[in-house]
């Protein structure tokens, strides 16, 4: 299910674990490479470049950051 995601597993060292590529970050979240992209583009999504690579990786906790909750039209509605 999470191929291709690193997790704590042994061999894995401390923040590196938490480090996603653009793809992904986009199979984590069920979304398009060029969706991720346009997030990092747009600010919306921190990301950092690898210095002298073409390499961009994204924290798991800002990538968890731009999720939002969402409310459930039916869970609160008036009394009629």
């Amino acid at each position: 299910m999470d191929e291709g995601i690193p997790h704590n597993r042994p061999g894995n060292e401390g923040a590196a674990r938490d480090l996603l590529t653009v793809e992904q970050a986009a199979q984590y979240l069920q979304l398009s490479a060029s969706s991720i992209r346009s997030y990092i583009r747009q600010g919306k999504l921190k990301a950092f470049r690898v210095a002298g690579l073409r390499k961009v990786l994204i924290a798991r906790t800002e990538l968890l950051a731009l999720l939002e909750p969402t409310i459930a039209s039916n869970t609160q509605r008036p009394a009629a």
